[in-house]
């Protein structure tokens, strides 16, 4: 036998392993449920379709990742008895039968059919995903299950405002990335060593407590059929490689490195594919010795000075991790280095206004992840990362970061090199102005002609460009004097909400 021919009836063969333990799981069950229907011999491709359309939305309904449609089971005893249901060579018309329900579902769902031996006879299952993000319809209707029947959503107003309702209510982050895994497979795709490692624990002896402090962690969930499933959260945070999740592949972090200030020739592309609590060190490391850096003698001791301080380069990643729309498709997160400034973008509109980023209370699309990345240290969860941000830009008298909205559907950072007062644009002087003065009005202070010195590297000899700076950001109703009966000497000035 081929080696190819081996490796197929090998695997063949631990799949049958494992969908027979699915099935004996299954029929465990004393009563059908609203998402699991026993058939024996049912053959209609019309009613097939509609039980997928049926069991999809109930098991959402019922907060189940799959909904389970199985031949060869009596439904009174639930004694396994075969079926004669051969899914390969039934057709409607001229089109297979799995190609034509494909066409009529929507939106489009991974159903997939198991056919195996057991006990002498021969056993199918259909494994249905749950509707996601809107309920499943077939050839244009949408069905629901009524206890152990089947009707027409429609007809049932208030279960279907209750499916809407679930749909918001399970976060994508806990949703399934992958499922029907065996204990091996768990341990061949999640690096629990790096996940043990980042919190200062040892290593259980026992693989099945890291199956269970996974669990603990909503990393993993045991499915009703005895199977592991992977949710987002888990691949997305302790995943070996992401590309072996198929609707996470793009989730993975670039980071790009370009000959100068445009994006036209590139030095250096390099995907860190892993998940995220082992890559989010590799990634600092890596951004810090590709951005322009000199070394300096402070006091007789020579040390290496970055243009961009690690501090904001570490928030910006982990703001980047944390923020993202999980379940928008785009681009991946990409960190872009230049010479001149560091571009942080990922999927997702900024949570608050950008205008208000500095004094924000803390907010995520993805509570579970921040809970974990705070947990490991990664985070604080305090909303105090742009105000780390802004503080390490002031102090290094760099422009304060740009934060942009791209269209409602991304969000970019960029962080830019110091640059000396007369070659900064006039955006970038005002925007650091006031950043500054919300930095301060967060510590109950405003600032002073002195302190916007202080911060763009100004003499004392040079207080007229600071009084200029501080009246154009005034003028663009960015700032406002705290008290307006001051005497100009002493004029201090807070952000414009304040």
């Amino acid at each position: 036998m081929l080696l190819a021919e081996q490796r197929m009836v090998a695997n063949g063969n631990k799949v049958n392993r494992l969908f027979t333990k699915s099935f004996r799981e299954l029929s465990k069950y004393p009563d059908e449920t609203e998402w699991v229907e026993f058939k024996c011999n049912c053959n209609d491709p019309q009613m097939i379709g509609e039980y997928i359309s049926a069991l999809s939305n109930s098991a959402a309904l019922a907060g189940k990742p799959r909904g389970y449609l199985v031949w060869g089971i009596n439904d009174e005893d639930h004694c396994i008895e075969g079926t004669t249901f051969r899914y390969r060579r039934l057709k409607k018309g001229n089109e297979e039968l799995e190609s034509w329900l494909s066409h009529l579902l929507t939106p489009y769902i991974a159903f997939q059919f198991f056919e195996i031996p057991m006990d002498g006879v021969t056993v199918v299952i259909l494994e249905i995903p749950c509707a996601d993000k809107q309920p499943t319809s077939f050839a244009g209707v949408e069905y629901i299950r009524i206890g152990t029947t089947k009707k027409g959503l429609k007809k049932f107003p208030d279960k279907e405002r209750e499916l809407w309702r679930a749909f918001d209510s399970l976060p994508h982050e806990l949703r399934a990335a992958a499922s029907n895994l065996r204990d091996e497979e768990i341990a061949a795709q999640l690096d629990y060593p790096a996940y043990y490692d980042k919190l200062a624990l040892p290593i259980p002896r026992n693989i099945e407590q890291v199956f269970e402090d996974f669990k603990n962690e909503k990393f993993l969930k045991m499915s009703d059929a005895g199977r592991w499933d992977v949710t987002v959260m888990g691949a997305l945070l302790v995943a070996k490689d992401l590309k072996k999740f198929e609707n996470l592949h793009r989730k993975t972090i670039r980071v790009i490195w370009y000959k100068d200030n445009s994006r036209i020739e590139t030095v250096r592309e390099k995907e860190f594919t892993a998940g995220y609590v082992r890559a989010y060190e590799e990634i600092i490391q890596y951004v810090m010795t590709i951005i322009p850096q000199e070394e300096v003698i402070e006091g007789g001791i020579r040390k290496t000075v970055t243009a961009f301080p690690e501090i904001a380069v570490r928030e910006l990643l982990a703001n980047q991790m944390i923020h993202q729309a999980i379940d928008q498709r785009g681009t991946t997160i990409m960190v872009e280095a230049f010479v001149d400034r560091l571009e942080f973008s990922n999927v997702g509109a900024p949570l608050v206004s950008v205008e208000r980023i500095v004094d924000t209370v803390p907010v995520t699309r993805n509570e579970n992840i921040a809970g974990f990345m705070h947990k490991c240290g990664i985070c604080e969860e305090r909303g105090s990362g742009y105000d780390k941000i802004v503080t390490a830009t002031s102090d290094n008298r760099m422009p304060a970061p740009r934060v942009v909205n791209q269209d409602n559907q991304f969000t970019k950072v960029v962080l830019m090199a110091k640059t000396p007062y007369d070659y900064m644009a006039k955006e970038d002087k005002l925007r650091t102005c006031y950043m500054k003065a919300c930095l301060a009005y967060v510590k109950h202070q405003a600032i002073s002609n002195a302190d916007v010195r202080a911060l763009f590297g100004l003499t004392d000899n040079e207080m007229a460009k600071a009084s200029r700076i501080i009246k154009e950001t005034v003028g663009e109703g960015l700032i406002k004097p705290l008290d307006h009966g001051a005497a100009p000497r002493y004029m201090k000035y807070v952000p414009f909400w304040a």
